[in-house]
């Protein structure tokens, strides 16, 4: 009989999600993107009805909430076990988001595509389109440190949630930039250039990031630095080390062109134990919040 998440280790969900998202992005995403997963988990299933804000392409929700999808099967028997715990315990996956929403210019085309979001609305940036008081779950992955007007944003989500609804989100936070690798070596002036590459405009510390939440009118449950130092050190190395990736892409339109191939020749246990721990929110480089309206 297969293990409830809650008895699985954080260190066999991390190695699912790392797995998981190895075959379809670079190694530096997934990274962040297989911690967050396993962030998100703690609270499935979510209430209903539920918006993804900044959803992208979709393929975050569809590796962390979806149901069984074929192509996440194909791999070591020990993948295909992992799998079926999946598949027996609807509470790994959670349910399907029912609506996700993101700018005109992002990817929200192929979010389209995911089969995760039962529906998908591309607004402005400013008004989210729907009634006072509608959603009892909102969340949102590392998208509000890319926004033009936090402020607006912020109220826009409190306007639209319900009385006692939750905000489930994670935030980029100013000891990333500081952490970085590159930073080490070269300063102010790569942290610059990271900026202008990774479109952070609001790179925050913990402090900013709870004042600009509690002027929204959001009441703070939980705060979980997830990024050591070292962490982000080897995030940043691995920008570099997925520089084949980016030809791949390039080339045939894939991140990855052999999955199975790259999950196996990652050491995705050593690379989840660096990433399992966490940190005090004040010192890290990225931050997840349980927030209540």
């Amino acid at each position: 009989m297969s293990q409830p998440i809650n008895t699985l280790t954080k260190e066999t969900i991390l190695v699912y999600f790392l797995k998981a998202y190895l075959r379809k992005r670079p190694l530096f995403l997934s990274l962040i993107r297989a911690k967050e997963a396993q962030l998100f988990q703690k609270y499935l299933p979510f209430k209903h009805p539920v918006l993804d804000i900044g959803c992208g392409d979709g393929m975050f929700a569809k590796v962390t909430f979806s149901k069984c999808h074929p192509e996440l099967v194909s791999g070591s028997q020990s993948d295909k076990k992992e799998m079926l715990k999946r598949v027996q315990h609807d509470r790994l996956y959670g349910s399907e988001i029912d609506i996700g929403l993101d700018l005109a210019g992002s990817r929200i085309n192929e979010a389209r595509q995911s089969g995760i979001y039962k529906k998908i609305i591309i607004y402005d940036g400013k008004e989210i389109p729907f009634q006072d008081n509608y959603f009892s779950t909102i969340i949102s992955n590392s998208t509000l440190e890319h926004v033009s007007d936090l402020d607006t944003v912020l109220k826009e989500i409190y306007r639209v949630l319900k009385p006692g609804g939750l905000f489930i989100t994670t935030v980029m936070a100013k000891p990333w930039e500081e952490n970085l690798f590159g930073a080490k070596i070269l300063g102010d002036l790569y942290k610059k250039w990271m900026g202008k590459k990774q479109i952070h405009r609001n790179l925050l510390t913990k402090n900013e990031w709870d004042e600009a939440f509690r002027k929204s009118g959001f009441i703070i449950k939980k705060a979980i630095g997830y990024l050591t130092p070292q962490a982000c050190q080897l995030i940043d190395v691995c920008h570099y080390l997925s520089l084949p990736s980016l030809v791949t892409y390039k080339l045939f339109g894939k991140w990855v062109v052999f999955p199975s191939l790259f999950t196996r020749l990652y050491p995705t246990k050593s690379l989840a134990q660096v990433i399992s721990e966490n940190v005090d929110p004040d010192q890290s480089g990225a931050i997840f919040y349980l927030l209540e309206k």
